[in-house]
């Protein structure tokens, strides 16, 4: 267990296999854009040392409340979970995608579509916000496939025991690219717009890190929309316009 008053000698970060937010780099410290956001923050809080622990989505929120390590890598922020954990300011935002097989010529082209076709069942990583997502658009419970992690739902694509892996549009092009399989792609999800608000992922805190939480997001005002940031972000696959909602969001916290 950490000890939460120390965080300015030794921080300790959980993430995700999750390109391109976050990914584990054999001998090394992990990357991906949230890595380096975090990165950038301790470091311009003058943290000694950073320590990063992979781990699995459904042991984010449970290892941080149970202070197992500072922080958590950013996720969605909803009203439950904000309930459990202090989240960050908005950091990026990012519409859904579908990983489906490259001969199915069935429409996957949003939530609602696959609503519609009862003979799609979609995969999805279990408690990420998308399962909620695909029963408000429609698909029944029992078209939904819930697994520990992404390799297990888009696995399950590949040998037929599901249709569509769901999760955010730049994680499943990323993850596809590292992948290189050419019988799967990624469809975007079209009508995300037409729904309320875009998703916005954040950092996330012990409920009683006050300190950290209140320094952490104090730095991240300062690097948001920066030249830096914006360039980090670029070689990730985000630009300016998908960075606005998050933006304008962190500015009026």
């Amino acid at each position: 267990m950490i000890d939460p008053a120390t965080w300015r000698q030794q921080c300790t970060v959980a993430y995700l296999d999750e390109p391109p937010y976050s990914m584990p780099v054999d001998g090394a410290d992990p990357t991906g854009c949230d890595i380096e956001l975090a990165g950038m923050v301790l470091g311009a809080l003058g943290v000694r040392r950073v320590d990063f622990v992979l781990t699995a989505f459904g042991e984010l929120i449970d290892g941080v409340t149970s202070r197992r390590w500072h922080v958590n890598a950013p996720m969605f922020i909803t009203a439950e979970r904000a309930r459990r954990v202090r989240f960050s300011v908005p950091v990026w935002a990012a519409t859904d995608s579908f990983i489906v097989r490259s001969n199915d010529v069935r429409d996957f082209t949003s939530y609602e579509a696959i609503a519609g076709d009862d003979s799609i069942r979609v995969a999805a990583v279990a408690g990420q916000v998308q399962v909620e997502t695909a029963r408000r658009a429609g698909v029944p419970n029992d078209r939904i496939v819930e697994f520990a992690d992404q390799d297990a739902a888009a696995s399950a694509v590949l040998t037929g025991n599901a249709d569509a892996s769901v999760s955010t549009g730049p994680g499943n092009v990323a993850y596809i690219a590292r992948l290189g399989d050419p019988r799967l792609e990624s469809v975007a999800d079209g009508r995300a717009g037409e729904r309320d608000g875009l998703p916005l992922g954040a950092f996330s805190f012990h409920r009683a890190s006050r300190e950290l939480a209140h320094a952490f997001d104090g730095q991240l005002r300062h690097i948001l929309g920066t030249a830096g940031h914006l360039e980090m972000m670029a070689r990730y696959g985000f630009d300016e316009a998908a960075l606005h909602p998050a933006l304008l969001a962190a500015t009026a916290r």
